[in-house]
């Protein structure tokens, strides 16, 4: 795989959590914290992805005992074969995510895909047996906010002071740009091509210009980021991995970004 096809998988994992983009699925605050720690460490988020699933694994068991106690036996039935399918796409679907020759990356995108999938399913069965993600009994209509909601999703918290003058589609970029930062390192440029490309979110490039910058981002925590990921997947000099980062078909920071970011590696 060459390094322009792992640095497009790095910037376009869009099955990061673009279930997650329309509605809170429930994913915990343990998975968010390990995120922002994780410093776009590939392995790492590996290991919280992982950690996740688990904690999902147990919430989606727990939750179709409910549903399954609650329905009749026809009902059950039809249930229980919904739930096969399930799996059978969920299992299929994110294995597809699963290039052989993506590494590790690859995985991140494919764990990520299972984990993010069994949230939803989960969300989905909490809605039908009415139990609310605290484990308390609760409507339908208070379990499932709409994808048109103005509440950010409290799981991503990197927008704390989001203007509640922000339309519901900068709202939805917001959300979108909090799930690619959860998963990779962005330049404000870099971020707002990435929402408004055809190939990313597909967002208005005004909407998405002006979700990024309602956000309280680190650009200079970015750059280290990214200047890390640069150098997981190759050997980069001082001034080749600041040329990368500021390039415009680099990672788009500014020069004083990248420099920041490849002196914080351990690039110079």
């Amino acid at each position: 795989m060459t390094f322009s096809k792992k640095l497009f998988l790095a910037l376009t994992l869009s099955s990061i959590s673009q279930l997650a983009l329309a509605q809170d699925i429930g994913l915990t605050t343990q998975f968010t914290q390990c995120m922002e720690s994780s410093n776009g460490v590939t392995i790492n988020m590996i290991e919280c992805i992982d950690a996740e699933t688990k904690r999902q694994d147990l919430r989606i068991n727990k939750v179709y005992k409910i549903a399954m106690d609650q329905l009749s036996p026809e009902r059950k039935k039809q249930l229980q074969q919904a739930q096969r399918a399930w799996i059978n796409y969920r299992d299929a679907n994110c294995q597809f995510y699963f290039d052989p020759d993506g590494g590790s990356l690859a995985r991140v995108s494919a764990n990520d895909c299972f984990m993010s999938a069994t949230a939803t399913r989960a969300k989905e069965l909490e809605v039908i047996s009415g139990e609310a993600i605290s484990g308390k009994s609760a409507p339908p209509a208070a379990a499932a906010p709409s994808a048109q909601s103005t509440t950010p999703a409290p799981s991503q918290p990197v927008a704390k002071n989001t203007p509640p003058s922000l339309s519901p589609q900068q709202l939805n970029a917001v959300r979108a740009a909090q799930s690619y930062l959860n998963i990779s390192a962005f330049s404000r440029n870099g971020l707002i091509d990435q929402l408004s490309s055809p190939a990313g979110s597909g967002f208005n490039r005004n909407d998405a210009t002006i979700a990024v910058d309602s956000m309280n981002v680190d650009w200079n925590r970015e750059a280290v980021k990214s200047a890390k990921q640069y150098l997981q997947l190759m050997g980069f000099s001082c001034k080749g991995l600041i040329q990368q980062l500021s390039a415009q078909a680099g990672a788009k920071f500014t020069e004083q970004q990248a420099t920041f970011g490849a002196r914080q590696a351990g690039a110079c």
